[in-house]
């Protein structure tokens, strides 16, 4: 402890020669904390969740609004907001990319920190359906970005993750061939190459179950098509521990890495740009 505080109090002296300035305002400071005066402005602090939302807002209020709707879950007033711009005359696609975007995207993110949860996420992506709905209705389809097969592996029935990742994916643009859960690895195979997928995703909540995601991405290696692989038995350690895979924590992730392989990326290089 002695030795601390010599070396503090070397740097300090250094600090006097090299920055006066800054010496001084340390000074000042604990002074001031001396006489009981806290003088950091915690007004400026922001929590990571309001961090989020603040990142993410879209700076038209009107998109804004909708972005919110999402974000709370509140499908009628996301068809409200965007069926009244879409009346205005307003594109579409535009909606879909700056307005409903971001208020799934914000979920996303606040799941990440632990500040949502999987009902919020539900509700969020109802909301967003019922937006991106209109909107498709409106240009026909998002533009197609590549075709994806998904599922939840063989042994496990949980499908809320999946069933997201399915919705998000579609609002961005991606052929969705949705395979539902309980998928034999064979099953698997059989239909990335029936429908000459780009990827797959592959997910599971069970640990008993993630051997399937490794065998699933080992056997479609000689297809050359990589496995986006997640859910709660799944960890970023387990997924490196064979080729062929991309780890996603979140649903957004699953865009991320779709993009980079749809773009002509390797499942190499879609981890090193990812992790």
């Amino acid at each position: 402890m002695i030795r601390h505080i010599d070396v503090a109090v070397q740097k300090i002296f250094e600090m006097k020669e090299k920055e006066p300035a800054k010496f001084k305002r340390l000074i000042d400071e604990g002074i001031m904390i001396g006489l009981g005066v806290d003088s950091v402005d915690r007004s400026k602090e922001m929590a990571p969740a309001n961090q989020i939302k603040k990142q993410n807002r879209p700076k038209n209020p009107e998109y804004a609004a909708i972005a919110e709707a999402v974000i709370t879950g509140n499908r009628a007033e996301t068809v409200k907001l965007t069926t009244a711009l879409l009346a205005e005359g307003r594109d579409p696609t535009d909606l879909v990319l700056n307005a409903l975007m971001p208020g799934i995207h914000t979920v996303c993110e606040l799941y990440d920190i632990g500040e949502s949860y999987v009902p919020e996420i539900l509700l969020a992506n109802e909301a967003l359906i019922g937006g991106v709905g209109l909107c498709q209705e409106r240009i026909g389809e998002v533009p197609y970005q590549g075709k994806v097969v998904s599922l939840v592996i063989e042994g496990d029935v949980h499908d809320i993750g999946k069933n997201i990742v399915v919705a998000i994916l579609r609002a961005n643009g991606f052929e969705v061939v949705d395979m539902g859960s309980d998928v034999t690895v064979e099953e698997a195979v059989k239909a990335v190459k029936a429908t000459n997928a780009d990827l797959v995703t592959g997910t599971t909540l069970m640990s008993t179950t993630k051997g399937g995601i490794k065998d699933l991405a080992e056997i479609l290696y000689s297809e050359d098509v990589p496995v986006a692989c997640g859910g709660a038995a799944i960890d970023r350690n387990f997924v490196e521990t064979f080729s062929n895979s991309v780890y996603g924590k979140t649903p957004l992730d699953a865009v991320k890495i779709a993009k980079k392989i749809c773009a002509g990326k390797s499942w190499k290089e879609a981890r090193e740009e990812l992790y």
